[in-house]
């Protein structure tokens, strides 16, 4: 399907949605003196391949629920003139199966958009389960912006 003008850039923004992916290492202290530990690959590895799979998710033209938010988040820039949001910091757990169980992230204003940026983060399965020895929750940082459009 070829897209133009304001679609085309809602599709680039909503490709774009992942801005970075990090991991919640609060590592606990041991006696007097803070663990300064690695992350280990893996752990990172699989963090990445959870922000790539929610950028897929949240990127798919074809759910209505992903258009929609689009179009609120489209709408709170473009009609009602009101700044991008910031990058959301989601912090995700995810069971053995590799569902996410919970997901806390800030809110994006709208109470239905929160809802559906919820449910489009939950309801399927991660390709793969989390490694065993992986400690949770994982950060990910999600943009939620979309290119300028050109002024007419």
């Amino acid at each position: 399907m070829k897209m133009t003008g304001v679609k085309k850039s809602a599709m680039q923004w909503l490709l774009g949605l992942l801005a970075g992916v990090g991991l919640v290492s609060g590592l606990p202290a041991q006696g007097a003196q803070p663990a300064a530990q690695a992350v280990p690959q893996h752990w990172i590895s699989y963090a990445e391949m959870v922000g790539n799979q929610f950028a897929e998710w949240l990127s798919d033209p074809q759910d209505d629920s992903v258009v929609q938010l689009h179009s609120w988040l489209q709408d709170r820039v473009l009609k009602d003139g009101q700044p991008p949001l910031p990058p959301l910091v989601a912090r995700v757990w995810i069971s053995p199966r590799g569902m996410v169980e919970r997901l806390d992230v800030p809110s994006v204003g709208n109470a239905e958009a929160d809802a559906r940026l919820k449910k489009l983060l939950m309801s399927r399965p991660l390709p793969e389960p989390p490694p065993s020895d992986m400690r949770q929750p994982v950060a990910l940082q999600l943009s939620l912006d979309f290119p300028e459009l050109p002024a007419k």
